[in-house]
């Protein structure tokens, strides 16, 4: 495991760096991951929330780094109050969550500790983790990390941010981002294969994409759900989101919220393509109520 890390290409960025020994790359995290809070989470879409909570765990760091991130208090680097955790203490976590009444555990942005994290999901099974287990993340994975929970992982919860490289490029330096995340997303959907919901409504596995509408981009987004519901259709679900608000550092288009009239074009948008495995976030939803109270 510690290989990964020493010449770390985890993420697209590939930026070799050598995270065992102190040194830290795009992502600016060390090699053992750093988890800033644990707790029972109602925030999710209804089939992973439920009426128990998700088991969430909030990584700090990440590879991807938008620049209106409304999670920017822990994803741009050490806070100095994250816990680093090694795959034991991961493990044991898993666990209280499970006894705590959580319908699942929901890793948060872990993708840049993928080695460590996934070590600590084979020592939780063993140990007796029976609930599911879902990844929270940008969708600007690799494949080969992926590969790395193969058989671990029930659930995905993956971005698709972006369908422009220019967008793309703009927000979050990253002008690969919509080939990369289609192979990501294909890479999920393989692992999992379609939605499944048990008797009580929740999801049991599956991938769920998320799609955070933005100020100005109406076409984008249109063309980001022609590709989804093109390829998969109802085999998964679409979480078409318009809680997008604007950060303190956000300038220009990204300063307002995007109109209500543009997210109801878009959820009738989604709805002409027939999918029915979806979710539309209403639009007096705000990001800021979303946001934990990371330690900060």
């Amino acid at each position: 495991m510690e290989d990964l890390f020493a010449n770390c290409n985890l993420c697209p960025r590939k930026c070799g760096a050598d995270r065992t020994s102190g040194k830290t790359g795009f992502c600016r995290m060390p090699a053992t991951p750093v988890v800033n809070l644990i707790k029972l989470h109602y925030g999710e879409e209804p089939i992973v929330s439920g009426t128990a909570g998700s088991g969430t765990v909030f990584f700090e760091g990440c590879s991807l780094g938008c620049v209106f991130c409304q999670n920017h208090l822990i994803s741009r680097g050490p806070t100095g109050h994250g816990l680093q955790m090694d795959a034991g203490a991961l493990c044991t976590a898993y666990l209280e969550l499970q006894e705590k009444g959580a319908n699942n555990i929901n890793l948060v942005t872990p993708m840049h500790f993928a080695p460590a994290v996934a070590a600590s999901l084979e020592k939780a099974k063993a140990s007796g983790l029976k609930i599911p287990v879902a990844v929270n993340c940008s969708g600007y994975d690799l494949v080969s990390t992926l590969r790395l929970f193969d058989g671990l992982v029930d659930v995905y919860m993956p971005d698709m941010k972006y369908f422009s490289s220019r967008f793309s490029s703009e927000y979050s330096h990253a002008p690969d981002y919509f080939s990369v995340c289609c192979s990501a997303v294909d890479e999920m959907v393989r692992q999992t294969g379609p939605v499944v919901l048990g008797d009580d409504g929740l999801i049991k596995k599956g991938v769920i994409v998320r799609h955070l509408i933005l100020p100005g981009g109406l076409f984008d987004s249109k063309h980001v759900l022609d590709y989804l519901t093109s390829r998969y259709g109802n085999g998964i679900y679409i979480s078409l989101m318009s809680q997008y608000t604007p950060m303190p550092s956000c300038t220009g288009r990204l300063a307002e919220r995007p109109s209500k009239r543009t997210c109801g074009t878009l959820a009738d948008y989604l709805a002409s393509k027939g999918q029915d495995n979806a979710f539309i976030q209403e639009y007096d939803s705000s990001g800021n109520e979303m946001i934990p109270d990371f330690n900060t």
